[in-house]
């Protein structure tokens, strides 16, 4: 886990934990694992009565010399505990955070009540809903959105979705949709969602090879044991990168002529794909 950053520093990360604000036990675990950002969950993981609770282990966290960021999750804006979230935040200091992940994310008037109580603070939209797909337009464009995070448990919910190859269609449009949505409004590539089962791992290398295929730059995880494998897959554009430089700098020596490089000829296609990698990097 990296150490503290600036204010209004918002991570690239490949993977992202979530730890439930009323597990205590598991905080210092999550930060001392692999996973490039914690989120503490305050809505789904939280029982209602337990929701007080939550926050109060977060701001007690943050009380001693704790030197990490972390992102929230808070309850969506039309909860009856979204008043409570906005004052926890104000009392907690912006400055602890990497951003707020709004669950729920369906209209526009959900991001402006975050401003609204808290002023400019950056914005991790979770995507989960049919409404929330169909607004990504307005809500993608709104200031402070740094990215999106697909919320597929819920989605699935929503659209009263059926196991089979129909869900895994639709699931597939709406990532669609995001990394549309992502390319348009200029944000990070979108976060991919949680893989639900902890054993499977080929089926969770096939899940996050597809959203890495697609244009996702990580994914959500309520599993320390998925890291690795989610590092591994979203590392591939860092491989890219050191694999597109190496192709200019040979096609610098041989200044235009075709070239052999791991075995495959370089030239004029082949340089420009390269110069394709390093400029979506940079």
């Amino acid at each position: 886990m990296p150490d503290s950053a600036p204010f209004h520093t918002y991570p690239k990360a490949k993977s992202l934990l979530f730890v439930s604000s009323i597990k205590p036990e598991n905080f210092a675990p999550s930060f001392a694992s692999k996973a490039d950002a914690i989120i503490f969950d305050l809505e789904d993981s939280v029982p209602s009565e337990r929701k007080n609770e939550g926050r109060t282990n977060l701001l007690k966290l943050c009380c001693n010399d704790f030197n990490h960021k972390f992102f929230v999750r808070i309850n969506d804006a039309q909860s009856p505990f979204f008043a409570d979230d906005m004052e926890f935040l104000k009392e907690l200091g912006l400055e602890k955070i990497y951003g707020i992940m709004l669950a729920k994310t369906e209209q526009k008037e959900h991001i402006q009540s975050v401003f609204s109580a808290l002023g400019e603070v950056s914005l991790l939209l979770l995507i989960e809903s049919a409404l929330g797909v169909q607004n990504l337009h307005i809500t993608a464009a709104q200031p402070c959105v740094k990215q999106l995070a697909f919320g597929a448990f819920d989605m699935i919910l929503d659209l009263g979705l059926r196991d089979g190859e129909g869900k895994d269609f639709m699931l597939n449009y709406v990532r669609v949709q995001m990394a549309l949505a992502s390319k348009i409004n200029n944000l990070l590539p979108p976060i991919n969602r949680v893989f639900p089962n902890t054993r499977d791992e080929s089926r969770l290398k096939a899940n996050m090879e597809l959203a890495y295929s697609m244009g996702f730059g990580g994914s959500l995880t309520f599993y320390p044991n998925q890291i690795p494998i989610i590092n591994a897959i979203f590392s591939q554009d860092d491989n890219q990168i050191q694999w597109a430089k190496e192709v200019l700098r040979l096609a610098a020596i041989h200044k235009g002529e075709p070239f052999s490089f791991e075995g495959n000829v370089v030239d004029i296609p082949m340089i420009k794909k390269a110069q394709g990698i390093l400029e979506k990097k940079y």
